[in-house]
């Protein structure tokens, strides 16, 4: 059966636990004697694990729930909404400042009947004014100018025109901010359109135009003015000019700054905006990558990691995080870490094969089967290494299938491949068709024709003695490294 795609099914299929307890409640409070119909009809929905509506109406036949029953499912989704406003109006300060706007009105109507109750109206706006100021709510703000102009109006006060006009003032002066700040955020969404497309800028008309973006942006010297999220787009559009222009060191300054925002607001608040959060965590290690700055490579996987979900947008940023994360481990020789981010990107590779190109596969593969190897898992260091080698030919990404043919011949040995005699010399013909036999991987073959065909112990570690001090007085007359070369160091001091 094909899955339907209905927006009240879908609705009831994204509650929580929590908030599904909390519907069933609020869907009584009006109805005590018996349940609504639309309680019943999402008490159906939720058990069920596709949408049919053929069976939906077989279940409630003869019925008067199917009477009007498009009319009925509007009227879930209606209550099942309300329930939510119901359930989070106080979960963040915006939707509780909110709460406490919608009040004003009913308060502001017995006011002026009851002069007395002026004074409690007057408390409530000064109590709802110091909140948004705090937590930088510039509309509630905007709204609250006009509810303090009705109480002065209603008041028998000497100062009530100057009140007005200091009002006025302020309020000309958080207009201009709020003007600063939708002005830098159209600039960054436009501005982020374009990187996303073309993230290094490289057609001239993207380039012209990100610059042309940049002009306003880079007037701004002082941010102390700024609010928090127009910090966020001038920060946000400062590294991402530096960064085009290869400042790296400021690129990554500019991250930093936008990265210590999002932080500062989860310690005030107790949360975070989570996409917009993991996003910038991403676009912070490509900086952190490009500047050379790997300092809080452990603290932004962990925190990325602990917010991932399978949504598509987080398959996306978990392909960033991993692939830059695994990476960083390996340079770093943390292995045990390695082996720990390798496992998750194992557990959500089909979504991962989704959004990732080929050539960046061969990659993870690569890294994947070196990360499990040096850590000591050999068995999956097979595995990922035989999707290399059973890699549909792609041409962007053949110098990978190259390394790996050479890698896996460690790899194997370590295992107990009764086949690496074949392997090796498998290795060393498809090098030579493929012109990439060179000095560096000819002096590897040599090495491991001699250690298959050495049986006693000690010759062996003689061998991986001697192949270690080939391997350094090679890299003194070599650069940049060819790649394997660190790989190798290493197993061979661990054989030593």
């Amino acid at each position: 059966m094909v899955a339907v795609k209905d927006k009240l099914f879908a609705l009831v299929k994204s509650l929580t636990k929590a908030e599904k307890a909390h519907f069933s409640k609020y869907a009584r409070l009006s109805s005590v004697k018996e349940k609504p119909d639309y309680l019943r009809l999402f008490e159906y929905l939720d058990k069920q694990e596709l949408y049919d509506e053929e069976a939906l109406k077989i279940h409630f036949e003869g019925e008067k729930l199917l009477l009007h029953f498009s009319r009925k499912k509007n009227q879930l989704i209606t209550k099942i909404t309300e329930s939510l406003g119901v359930l989070y109006e106080t979960r963040t300060p915006e939707t509780d400042l909110r709460r406490q706007m919608n009040q004003l009105p009913v308060l502001y109507e017995k006011a002026i009947h009851e002069k007395t109750l002026l004074k409690e109206l007057e408390v409530r706006i000064r109590a709802i004014k110091k909140m948004a100021k705090k937590h930088e709510q510039f509309h509630i703000l905007m709204e609250l100018f006009n509810w303090e102009k009705r109480v002065l109006v209603n008041q028998d006060k000497k100062t009530r025109e100057e009140e007005t006009q200091t009002l006025i003032a302020e309020q000309e002066r958080l207009r201009h901010t709020l003007n600063v700040e939708l002005n830098l955020r159209n600039l960054h969404s436009e501005a982020f359109l374009l990187i996303n497309k073309d993230i290094n800028l490289e057609i001239p008309a993207n380039r012209e135009r990100f610059e042309k973006l940049m002009e306003y942006p880079l007037t701004i010297n002082e941010t102390e003015d700024l609010s928090s999220r127009a910090k966020k787009h001038f920060y946000f559009l400062k590294s991402s000019y530096h960064r085009i222009h290869q400042e790296l060191e400021l690129a990554y300054e500019y991250a930093r700054l936008l990265i210590d925002i999002f932080e500062e607001e989860e310690k005030r608040q107790g949360f975070v905006d989570t996409v917009r959060y993991k996003n910038q965590l991403c676009y912070y290690m490509l900086t952190c990558s490009h500047a050379g700055k790997y300092e809080n490579f452990p603290h932004i996987i962990a925190k990325i990691r602990g917010m991932y979900d399978a949504k598509e947008e987080d398959v996306l940023l978990l392909n960033t995080m991993s692939f830059l994360g695994l990476r960083y481990y390996l340079n770093t020789l943390q292995f045990e870490e390695a082996a720990e981010l390798a496992d998750d990107v194992d557990m959500h590779w089909e979504a991962l094969v989704k959004v990732t190109p080929k050539r960046r596969q061969l990659a993870y593969c690569y890294n994947m089967s070196v990360a499990y190897w040096l850590s000591g898992n050999l068995e999956k260091a097979v595995t990922w290494l035989s999707r290399i080698l059973n890699f549909e030919d792609v041409k962007t990404g053949q110098r990978i299938v190259l390394f790996a043919r050479l890698i896996q011949l460690p790899i194997y040995y370590d295992f107990g491949d009764e086949n690496l005699d074949n392997r090796l010399e498998s290795t060393r013909r498809v090098l030579a068709k493929r012109k990439q036999l060179g000095d560096f991987e000819s002096m590897v073959i040599r090495f491991f024709r001699k250690l298959i065909r050495t049986v006693e112990r000690d010759k062996k570690k003689a061998l991986f003695q001697k192949f270690h001090t080939d391997l350094k007085e090679f890299n003194r007359d070599s650069t940049p490294n060819p790649h394997g070369w660190g790989e190798l160091i290493l197993w061979c001091e661990k054989h030593i």
